[in-house]
């Protein structure tokens, strides 16, 4: 029986086979804070035997918002990327953790005759995920004072306060004017 999210490798004989799957994800499942809103994630390619495993090419694509990390307003984001990767079978005895070399990173691991593909998606998600989501790239984000959107204008906060963590070189710079003069 071919279960939901898996790839049945024992079906892979000369021929490359086609896969597709449609995966849903929790935003708890995700926990990623600036992501609000995601679709369902679509996973398609091919999967060819190659010496010693399998060779899986896809398309990862899916949508949804997230919460700009100036402003904090929701805005739409999609990602749509091609990527490939080895399977191979995990033998007894292997350890469950190992230190990576570069060329692990492109290797998968499954076990039995299935592969299960929502660890794929969801690293390919989280991959994809903005580390400092931004609306766009000049958002001016929150006054400091009042939390005004200052991409919609000026919110008429006093600008000409030093920040405090300077303030003392500003002493240094006055001094330094009145040696010259």
């Amino acid at each position: 029986m071919k279960r939901s999210n898996h790839i049945d490798l024992s079906s892979v004989r000369e021929e490359p086979v086609p896969v597709a799957f449609e995966i849903p994800f929790s935003l708890e499942a995700l926990d990623r804070e600036p992501l609000l809103e995601i679709s369902p994630v679509r996973l398609e390619g091919v999967v060819s035997r190659i010496e010693g495993g399998f060779a899986l090419d896809a398309r990862c694509a899916f949508e949804g918002k997230l919460e700009c990390s100036r402003c904090l307003a929701a805005y739409p984001f999609a990602s749509d990327e091609a990527f490939a990767l080895v399977l191979y079978k995990r033998t007894p005895g292997s350890p469950d953790v190992r230190e990576l070399s570069g060329g692990d990173l492109d290797v998968a691991f499954y076990e039995g005759e299935e592969m299960d593909v929502t660890p794929l998606a969801e690293e390919r998600v989280q991959m994809s995920l903005p580390m400092k989501p931004l609306c766009r790239e000049d958002c001016r984000g929150l006054c400091s004072r009042c939390g005004a959107d200052r991409n919609l204008g000026p919110c008429g906060c006093a600008t000409d306060d030093v920040d405090p963590r300077w303030a003392a070189l500003a002493g240094v710079s006055n001094a330094t004017k009145s040696q010259k003069g």
